[in-house]
């Protein structure tokens, strides 16, 4: 498997904060399946994150430490980037990278609210080739509160990945509730580790995509395996129409609870 979002390099974000500990996240990915990892340190516009050259040099001595060590996997450079208007500016003066050097940008919302300049910049970089991919949208309040707002953003052409651990209720039942009534009408097309340590947020795979496979095989073979693998090779990722959400009656939830009694 190919893990697309993963703040694996040492020292650079909130991610592993030594060497050390860089190289036992990657051990720990191995051991799930994981060969390949695309490094996804945040970038923050007007803040003091390591350009592009630097972060470059990072992944170039943490490849050298993994082959030291015998880890069977390697790590190539990406970026998750924070939301701005001028993320097309920002990519042609290449202050920012996409995933691998791929047609594919990993962008984050602020955590508070959409701004509602994100569809024009969606809209932008669609215009120069880029496909935004957005990180973890059922994390966010305004999508958990209303799942079709993503609607208007897949429209555009952006895809959406979905963070493990929310599949796994890591991030408590809201936010797993709606990663799965996110994936369950076509609003998600990649799944990865978002993995900030060896602890709880870890790059772990193998259990949400067993979860997932048991749900959906053909979701869980898109999602872990075949549409990260096509970022990685620079690929067209092919989507579904997504659906509309209804929420549930007070009917229907009644309906529900009696069901799970019986």
């Amino acid at each position: 498997m190919i893990d697309t979002h993963c703040h694996i390099l040492p020292g650079v974000d909130d991610g592993a904060k030594t060497m050390d500990e860089c190289i036992e996240m990657a051990k720990i990915a191995a051991s799930e399946g994981i060969h390949h990892i695309i490094a996804t340190p945040h970038y923050i516009q007007h803040s003091d994150y390591l350009n592009k050259k630097q972060l470059e040099e990072v992944v170039c001595d943490v490849n050298e430490q993994l082959k030291l060590n015998e880890v069977k996997l390697t790590i190539s450079l990406g970026q998750e980037v924070f939301l701005t208007p001028d993320l097309p500016k920002l990519l042609k003066e290449e202050e920012i990278t996409t995933l691998n050097e791929s047609s594919y940008l990993l962008i984050e919302f602020p955590m508070n609210d959409i701004p509602m300049y994100a569809e024009d910049v969606i809209y932008e970089l669609k215009l120069m080739g880029i496909t935004p991919i957005i990180a973890h949208p059922e994390r966010y309040p305004k999508v958990i509160e209303d799942p079709n707002i993503m609607h208007k953003f897949l429209t555009l052409g952006a895809l959406s990945q979905v963070n493990v651990g929310s599949i796994l209720g890591l991030f408590g039942e809201k936010v797993q509730e709606t990663a799965y009534i996110l994936m369950e009408h076509n609003m998600v097309h990649l799944s990865a580790t978002d993995a900030h340590s060896c602890r709880r947020r870890a790059p772990k795979m193998q259990k949400a995509l067993t979860q997932v496979t048991k749900l959906d095989p053909e979701m869980a073979r898109l999602l872990f395996m075949e549409n990260p693998f096509k970022v990685y090779n620079n690929l067209e990722i092919e989507t579904l129409t997504p659906k509309e959400y209804k929420k549930p009656t007070i009917m229907t939830k009644i309906l529900n609870v009696f069901k799970k009694s019986s």
